[in-house]
């Protein structure tokens, strides 16, 4: 009886213990709720981190922010509509755009104007630098040595006739007007019409030219002493 008495002694107790804590745990749970943390937004975050090390909040955000734009950014809309090309004796030749309504002195102007050995004369009669420019046109401004050789060639045809001088008898005279058949120049027709000569022959003649006397023609194929005894007075070279 005393040994059982003391048995109760020592349990009674221990299960008043952890009664008791199971009891004080669920008040804790329920008087005290355990909060879970809320997660912080980056700018929280760095924020909390910038007051630990003491440096400034602003210069990390600055630094981590993105570059945005809240405008639309295009390339300018061209203004060019037409294109010339200008080259020659002009001081800076090139491709230009230019507005409408533009001229060809505009176009001298943006090249920066003529070059120094530019045909001045030529330029000035030939070309009218307040005409329109068109798209794609294509301009050359001539040098002097360009136009040098035309007007040479105007001066020839223009160069006044002197005294009548009796012309040279040439190749290129009709044969019909000679006193003789020239046995270089004459066509065929002209040589068939030699005693003793036919096309056959004439052409042999016209192909062994040029002759520089006339005894050269005996060495045509055809031509013999007697042959040409009957024509030798008739031909003649020059």
């Amino acid at each position: 009886m005393d040994e059982s008495t003391d048995k109760k002694k020592f349990i009674v107790p221990a299960i008043a213990f952890f009664i008791g804590l199971i009891i004080g745990s669920l008040l804790t749970i329920l008087l005290f709720p355990t909060q879970c943390p809320v997660p912080q937004t980056e700018e929280e975050v760095v924020e909390q981190l910038n007051i630990e090390d003491g440096s400034s909040t602003e210069e990390i955000l600055v630094e981590q922010q993105s570059i945005t734009s809240d405008t639309n950014v295009s390339l300018p809309i061209s203004q060019c509509s037409i294109v010339v090309d200008i080259a020659g004796a002009i001081n800076n030749p090139g491709v230009y755009c230019f507005k409408e309504g533009a001229k060809i002195v505009d176009v001298v102007e943006r090249a920066q104007g003529f070059a120094k050995d530019v045909a001045y004369k030529y330029v000035s009669m030939k070309m009218n630098l307040s005409d329109l420019i068109t798209n794609h046109q294509k301009l050359y401004i001539p040098f002097e040595e360009d136009v040098y050789c035309e007007i040479k060639n105007l001066q020839y045809t223009d160069i006044k006739e002197g005294p009548k001088q009796q012309a040279a008898p040439n190749d290129n005279q009709s044969d019909s007007t000679q006193t003789c058949i020239n046995i270089n120049s004459a066509t065929k027709e002209r040589l068939t019409s030699l005693n003793g000569v036919g096309e056959s022959t004439a052409q042999k003649i016209i192909d062994g030219r040029p002759y520089s006397k006339v005894e050269d023609i005996l060495n045509v194929s055809g031509i013999g002493q007697a042959t040409y005894d009957k024509f030798k007075n008739e031909i003649c070279v020059y």
